[in-house]
């Protein structure tokens, strides 16, 4: 990974600094990058003065140091490093030591850290347990492709039974620009007042559990979890927690064990301990201690869910109605806006792209786009700055490309342009490098098998068969990535058998994945309003891998004969219509994004 507006300060100073920027212009994942230390100290010093003037930092006198020290638990000190990206360097703090930690004995610093960490945890959780019970403080907050799934096929559903013919609907998206670093103390302190209410003096009753659970690949993994109740729906007894835990999650084949229950943990508490959190948040830089004046640090657990609720109140307040008849959704900082209507797009786009210094919200111009043309009589501000893409049909945003025109969801795979897949794979080679490569290709492939791609109610059947090829396609440059780094003695002519067995397990496994997505509706029944019938997988599955390992015939030879036999077999049992539509989306010009994959 690689800073180029830091490398090119520096270009002038050392001859070195052109061919290391030329080396690492692609971001490389977990790929392991080397600097001059002389080079990386003035990029790091860059980083610093940029930081400074971002979250305003203020030097902590010694007086208020021994201060904070005094109090009955230490705040956290935070240490700075930098992650050097495409256009910069993106700041990252860790949360692992304490204002003066060196002065205590290791048992005082240990129990302060474990009173800290115990009360931030409570404080995570409260705020979690009030954000479910009250959905409306977090806004159109999502925190994953769950939450994005749920939000798009609600609208998606709508849009669907309303409509004949779907409207024509105009894309926004806005980024926030150092959305962690420039949210006002003040602000925050207002929306957590209002989330928590100190003066009522709610008490909180919080249930650590663990569950020790069986997986489908016969492995046993362990979970801590924390449940908040107050005096009102709290259950007293275990048996009839467990039950009310089925109702919203999946205990087959799973042990509850209960760890502790506390019910000394009041709203104002609460309160209290996060305004001496934010309020003292210090940032430890080249040995000196800064206190934070503005900003929350990224390292903490809290910090996604503060930025939420902080823009949650934003929109609440600034942005009421704005999605009628569309879909407003924001992962952390990042909006998108789907509506019908352009006034309201354009609307939108103003209220953002103006500022909001209320909330310290300024938005990135360079990284805002739509899907509509914007002049200067709209009054918007720096509008020649966005990307106005009027003709565009598939919109990019978070990872997803969306059809701007029948709405369905494709993954977006123009990050892994330049970018080695072995970089992206953490591999373990031993003794079991083979068995190791199966598990990590199987955990993988069901991350890809998301119901964004795959429900067959908001994407078509051809839309379907597309996500699942290229997730195939993508899992084909996976096997050779860990291939590559298999131990001499594991070598692939070793044992092809094993090797396409693994390819025959990743056809059906993503199959499975795609039956639970659409369980409601009979893949392989003949009629099927969308069949999509398992040797439609299979044969998609091979093909696949068959484009993919045919360029690397030295290595693959004793694979590719019997994978060209079962695809023709396949051929003759497919129906003559489903085979002339994986024909059309397995063209080479729909999966341009993997000519310039590295490996």
């Amino acid at each position: 990974m690689a800073g180029r507006g830091p490398l090119a300060v520096l270009r002038g100073c050392y001859a070195e600094t052109l061919a290391l920027e030329a080396f690492v212009q692609r971001e490389q994942k977990n790929m392991l990058f080397f600097y001059r230390k002389v080079i990386w100290s003035r990029l790091e010093n860059i980083g610093i003065r940029n930081h400074f003037a971002t979250v305003h930092l203020r030097v902590l006198p010694a007086e208020e140091t021994e201060a904070i020290q005094q109090k009955k638990y230490v705040t956290a000190a935070s240490k700075l490093r930098f992650i050097p990206k495409r256009n910069g360097l993106r700041p990252i703090v860790k949360m692992d030591s304490f204002v003066g930690s060196k002065k205590f004995s290791k048992g005082s610093r240990d129990r302060k850290a474990h009173y800290f960490n115990t009360r931030l945890k409570n404080l995570f959780s409260v705020l979690n347990y009030e954000s479910t019970v009250n959905s409306s403080f977090l806004g159109s907050s999502v925190f994953g492709k769950d939450d994005i799934y749920k939000a798009w096929k609600n609208f998606v559903s709508k849009v669907l039974d309303s409509n004949d013919r779907l409207p024509h609907f105009y894309f926004v998206k806005a980024d926030v620009s150092g959305a962690y670093d420039t949210i006002p103390h003040d602000k925050l302190v207002e929306v957590i007042l209002q989330i928590l209410n100190p003066e009522e003096r709610t008490t909180y009753c919080i249930r650590r559990y663990a569950v020790i659970k069986m997986c489908t690949n016969g492995q046993v993994r362990k979970y801590y979890r924390r449940h908040v109740a107050t005096f009102k729906d709290f259950i007293s007894y275990m048996g009839p927690f467990v039950s009310s835990l089925q109702e919203s999650t999946s205990l087959e084949n799973a042990i509850v064990i209960e760890q502790s229950l506390s019910f000394n943990e009041t709203s104002s508490s609460l309160f209290d301990f996060f305004l001496q959190t934010i309020r003292n948040n210090v940032l430890e830089i080249k040995g000196r201690c800064y206190l934070q004046c503005c900003g929350i640090p990224q390292g903490s657990i809290l910090s996604t869910l503060l930025c939420s609720l902080c823009y949650g109140d934003m929109e609440n307040k600034l942005l009421c109605g704005i999605q009628q008849d569309g879909v407003l959704i924001r992962l952390i900082d990042d909006f998108l806006l789907v509506t019908p209507h352009l006034s309201q797009a354009k609307d939108f786009l103003r209220t953002l792209a103006a500022g909001i210094p209320e909330y310290g919200f300024s938005v990135n111009t360079g990284k805002m786009a739509v899907n509509f043309l914007v002049d200067d009589d709209d009054d918007i501000p720096g509008c020649s700055q966005f990307k106005q893409l009027p003709d565009c049909r598939m919109f990019q945003w978070c990872g997803l490309l969306l059809d701007t025109q029948t709405l369905e969801v494709y993954c977006d795979y123009s990050s892994y342009a330049s970018t080695s897949i072995r970089s992206s794979l953490v591999f373990n080679s031993s003794r079991t490098a083979g068995k190791n490569m199966k598990s990590k290709l199987n955990t993988v492939l069901k991350l890809k098998c998301h119901s964004l791609f795959l429900d067959l109610q908001i994407n078509s059947l051809r839309t379907v068969f597309m996500n699942v090829y290229k997730i195939f396609l993508l899992q084909a440059y996976r096997f050779h990535a860990c291939v590559l780094q298999l131990p001499f003695n594991q070598q692939v002519r070793n044992n092809p058998c094993f090797f396409l067995r693994i390819i025959s397990d990743t056809a059906s496994c993503c199959y499975s994945a795609l039956k639970v997505k659409n369980s409601g509706s009979d893949l392989e029944a003949k009629g099927a309003s969308n069949p999509f019938p398992s040797e439609a997988a299979e044969w998609l599955c091979y093909h696949a891998f068959i484009r993919k390992l045919s360029k690397h015939k030295v290595i693959y030879k004793c694979l590719l004969r019997p994978l060209q036999m079962c695809e023709l077999k396949l051929f003759r049992k497919i129906p003559k219509t489903t085979m002339q539509l994986l024909k059309a989306v397995t063209k080479p010009s729909l999966c341009k994004d993997f000519k310039d994959i590295l490996d």
